[in-house]
């Protein structure tokens, strides 16, 4: 029970609080942490401005040089209204030109998504990410359902494109033990696949590759078979919705890559200890620091919160990395510099 004196206490801080809210001093803070709100704002509004030029087709015909007069002709609203919103997106880098406009370079290859990075799926990651960061003081749980985790997935994955094949070829020129066991045919393993950005990449660069691909939720597993199917490599990969920590192979890949940063962190040794028993003797795990050292800003800060919340180990460097999987018996441990970040590799004894 308080006393009075401390009853005095409070209420004397409460008074002084209250002064100096009322004092210029006072003033000028409050409106320095308005703007930092309203900056916040600021590229929340784009976002919902993009979101509706893009659902509203307007994105579309900014493919090509287009004049204000042309565009509003073509969606029908008031000339001045498409000129204000042109102008916008060209403050904020979407569009380029000034009457004649068009999208900038990369905002034209995210529209198409012919690369497989995709608008909509960018969306709808960050609606995903901004309703989990409103949650994050709740109390109950907030694990990603099927289709949030699919969400995710079509954000990070990419298509296997001519493009995705030159940054693999890159990727695999810095690991060459484990490219030759990839041309070689493998078969692969790869734990956490996603929507099979890296695999079924992979999978078109080399003839005969074999690979399993493991993704625990079903409605991820589901689209990439659908995409193994449409990259023309159903017939030499196996899907398997399941838990990575349940693979009852011995002895039987002759690589493995691991998406660490999507498993929990109660998982992780449970998954190496699958992954060893999988792969041959003198098979080759590998693995991708896809962080940088946490850096102390507001987007590490972020990311660090949304991994936490789904329970993973957010910024394992590459040392870490090693020294997770020598723990479950791996040797050999190699860090290499690629054009994706730091990988690791080691090697089943």
């Amino acid at each position: 029970m308080p006393n009075d004196q401390d009853q005095n206490n409070q209420s004397e801080r409460i008074h002084q609080d209250n002064e100096y809210d009322q004092s210029i001093d006072g003033l000028q803070a409050a409106l320095t942490a308005r703007a930092t709100v309203r900056g916040w704002a600021e590229g929340q509004q784009i976002l919902e401005l993009v979101r509706a030029s893009h659902r509203a087709g307007w994105l579309d015909l900014l493919h090509r040089e287009t004049t204000a007069a042309e565009m509003a002709a073509a969606v029908t609203a008031p000339a001045a209204r498409v000129e204000a919103v042109l102008r916008t997106l060209t403050a904020a880098g979407v569009v380029e030109g000034s009457d004649p406009y068009r999208l900038a370079a990369g905002f034209d290859a995210l529209v198409a998504g012919a690369s497989g990075v995709e608008l909509t799926a960018v969306l709808g990651a960050v609606d995903l990410e901004r309703d989990r960061a409103g949650r994050a003081v709740c109390t109950d749980s907030i694990e990603p359902d099927g289709e949030q985790a699919l969400a995710l997935a079509r954000d990070w994955g990419v298509r296997a494109t001519a493009g995705s094949r030159q940054l693999y070829d890159l990727v695999y020129q810095a690991v060459p033990a484990y490219r030759e066991r990839l041309a070689a045919g493998g078969p692969l393993i790869d734990a956490g696949s996603g929507v099979g950005g890296a695999l079924l990449t992979t999978l078109t660069m080399f003839d005969t590759l074999r690979a399993v691909g493991v993704e625990f939720v079903p409605e991820v597993a589901a689209e990439l078979r659908s995409r193994a199917e449409a990259a023309g490599v159903g017939d030499r990969v196996e899907i398997r919705a399941v838990d990575a920590r349940s693979l009852s192979d011995v002895e039987t890949f002759a690589v493995a890559f691991w998406a660490h940063e999507f498993f929990a962190a109660e998982a992780r040794a449970e998954t190496l200890a699958a992954l060893f028993r999988a792969l041959q003797p003198g098979g080759l795990i590998l693995m991708q620091e896809l962080f940088p050292p946490e850096q102390q800003t507001t987007r590490a800060a972020l990311d660090r919160l949304f991994f936490e919340q789904q329970r993973s180990v957010f910024c394992r460097s590459a040392k870490e990395l090693a020294e997770e999987a020598q723990a479950a018996g791996f040797g050999r441990p190699e860090i290499i510099v690629s054009p994706v970040g730091r990988l690791v590799t080691l090697q089943r004894p």
